[in-house]
């Protein structure tokens, strides 16, 4: 065995010390000194490893926070934009049942966007409420997409309904064809002229010559001729059976054929025909039959739109 020798000199004194040492003792305190060294760095590493996760870990914690706050922003927005679209719902079924139309099933307008989960994410989703919030957020944003879009169809076709309801009334008769006193009304009357007793088919509107006479709604003009009884007269087509007829026209103002709008002029107030002054003989046909024009008459300027 080789042994090391030392000697230790005391200070102050002429003694010494000697010893003998193993050589082994010293590859042992290097071996334990190089141990110490790499346990110190080891643990220094470990220590900046530790701080890094927490520094990143807590940084993740805050945004996962954020996150969920985020998600419970949206989610309440989602469920005032639900109440919001519900209500436009009720709105348009109030809409439909105004105009007589059927009202759509309210379960048809809860959608949902179904279909297989793969168990592996669902497990993933079970184990992590930020990503089930998410999930259940994407689900009822698609069905509110799918209201959206059914709401749109919906009011697609009302706009249709009313667009063609909307010709129908422009075609109905609405308004005072001229301006005037009412001198005689719908029903038995004795004739000024001819003094016989008989139906008077409609309304005496008198006025000075001249005065405007318009077409109390759209339609086409089926006749603009001389009679020997109405004088100068027109008769305007309106379509769905309507039909209105006015006489005793100074001038009229139209051709067969003419399609003519509500308010357009049509003629000129006259004494034309069997008349005793100045007057327009207004009549309106329904189905074949003449009705009483007072009935087709709004008040205050005002006419089926």
């Amino acid at each position: 065995m080789s042994f090391f020798k030392t000697t230790i000199h005391l200070q102050g004194s002429s003694k010494s010390l000697s010893l003998k040492l193993p050589d082994w003792m010293f590859r042992v305190f290097f071996a334990v000194r190089k141990v110490i060294i790499v346990g110190l760095l080891l643990l220094f590493i470990q220590a900046g490893l530790l701080y890094t996760y927490q520094h990143f870990l807590g940084k993740a914690i805050q945004q996962r926070a954020s996150l969920d706050n985020e998600l419970q922003s949206l989610q309440t927005h989602l469920s005032s934009l639900n109440q919001n679209i519900d209500s436009l719902f009720e709105e348009e079924d109030l809409v439909y049942a105004k105009f007589g139309l059927t009202v759509a099933d309210r379960n048809s307008r809860e959608l949902g966007t179904g279909g297989i989960i793969d168990p592996a994410l669902q497990l993933v989703r079970s184990t992590s409420p930020t990503l089930e919030l998410a999930d259940a957020l994407q689900e009822k944003s698609n069905q509110l997409a799918n209201k959206i879009l059914m709401n749109l169809g919906s009011f697609a076709s009302v706009n249709n309904y009313i667009q063609k309801q909307h010709s129908n009334w422009q075609s109905i008769p609405s308004i005072a064809p001229t301006r005037g006193r009412y001198v005689s009304p719908f029903g038995s009357r004795r004739h000024p002229i001819t003094g016989v007793v008989r139906m008077h088919k409609g309304i005496d509107v008198a006025n000075d010559r001249w005065t405007p006479i318009f077409a109390s709604a759209d339609g086409v003009v089926q006749r603009a001729q001389f009679s020997s009884s109405l004088g100068n007269f027109v008769a305007i087509d309106h379509g769905n059976g309507y039909e209105t007829k006015y006489g005793h026209m100074q001038a009229y103002m139209v051709k067969p054929g003419q399609f003519v709008k509500r308010y357009q002029i049509i003629g000129y107030m006259g004494n034309t025909g069997l008349s005793a002054g100045p007057h327009l003989h207004y009549e309106v046909w329904m189905n074949g039959n003449a009705v009483n024009p007072v009935q087709y008459i709004l008040p205050n300027d005002h006419a089926i739109e």
